[in-house]
């Protein structure tokens, strides 16, 4: 962690390079296939609409909202 970086912006700089597919390309020895990065971007992009449609449908179950 470089100096003046805190805690969460650190942890938001990996969660971008994570949905950017930037993970992906780091850690493979190979050239990395440009329709592979697409597909994990796509795929981590439905998952977390997803994520955030199942939150809501507990949290309107729940009386929350």
């Amino acid at each position: 962690m470089e100096q003046g970086e805190g805690l969460l912006s650190s942890s938001l700089a990996r969660a971008a390079d994570h949905f950017a597919g930037q993970d992906a390309l780091k850690q493979n020895v190979e050239p990395a296939d440009k329709v592979e990065i697409w597909a994990k971007r796509i795929g981590r992009a439905l998952s977390l609409v997803a994520f955030m449609a199942l939150a809501w449908y507990f949290g309107h179950q729940l009386k929350w909202w």
